[in-house]
């Protein structure tokens, strides 16, 4: 029986927090703390990154019982957030933060920013260790944006009128139910061609400035960025709570080491 007990003994494991010798549990509060300070010290020598973040809305103008599909009015939507990064818009930016002492370059301005699309806005997400530059950087960016794309869609209208007009009388000209229409038998062969060549000429002068935007599509209004209080990710004190961690797992791994044991005093 002993010698059972003796084999089950020695092939048994127990954790060496278990068996702690009195106050042994010290040991482990002082490898959290000293780790804590640890971490918090080597948290302040981090930058951390803080995110402003300003919208743009957009309307999209449906109307029912027409061919539009999910698709096109996805297209819409996307070709927002495509010209957040046109020159027109991004040069401006960039030369509002050099006057305001932080030259940044193109590449450097991508690299810190974010443009995603939710629902009809688009978000302007812009990163820096600055709070206030990535407040004014997002703010600035929907701003030009704003100023930028209203403008565009003024030529958007008449890019648009000018390609209903030019459907229209060339439908005239093709189609027979469309020929019986007033709007066809009010106009001349000659009428037919003048309108058809100035629509034209209005198509191919004005769609450069209307950026692709269509009368359907219009930028109502934007809503600047918030200065951010907290950063993104990695404050001071989540550095000292894993810093604490890591010595509470270092307490751990040292309580189950082989220890030395102390030698018997004889008397």
């Amino acid at each position: 029986m002993s010698n059972n007990q003796s084999f089950n003994d020695s092939n048994s494991f127990i954790p060496g927090i278990l068996n702690l010798r009195k106050n042994g549990f010290y040991l482990t509060v002082i490898f959290m703390l000293v780790f804590a300070l640890i971490g918090l010290a080597v948290g302040s020598f981090f930058n951390f990154q803080y995110e402003a973040e300003a919208v743009l809305i957009t309307n999209l103008e449906l109307v029912e019982d027409t061919n539009i599909t999910e698709l096109m009015v996805y297209t819409q939507l996307e070709l927002v957030r495509q010209l957040m990064f046109h020159p027109d818009i991004t040069d401006e930016v960039l030369q509002v933060e050099h006057d305001a002492g932080n030259p940044i370059s193109l590449e450097q301005l991508v690299k810190k920013s974010v443009i995603e699309r939710r629902l009809t806005s688009t978000l302007i997400k812009v990163r820096d260790t600055d709070p206030l530059i990535a407040a004014r950087i997002a703010t600035t960016w929907a701003e030009v944006a704003f100023e930028r794309l209203t403008e565009a869609y003024e030529h958007a209208l008449l890019v648009s009128e000018a390609k209903w007009i030019l459907t229209s009388t060339e439908q005239c000209l093709t189609d027979e139910k469309v020929f019986a229409t007033a709007f066809c038998e009010s106009l001349s062969i000659e009428e037919v061609e003048d309108k058809t060549n100035a629509a034209q000429e209005t198509i191919l002068a004005e769609s450069p400035y209307a950026l692709g935007l269509t009368k359907d599509l219009h930028i109502s209004q934007y809503q600047p960025a918030a200065v951010p209080s907290d950063p993104v990710q990695g404050r001071r004190g989540n550095m000292a709570l894993t810093g604490a961690l890591v010595g509470l797992v270092l307490s751990l791994i040292y309580f189950e080491l082989p220890h030395k044991a102390s030698p018997i005093e004889v008397g």
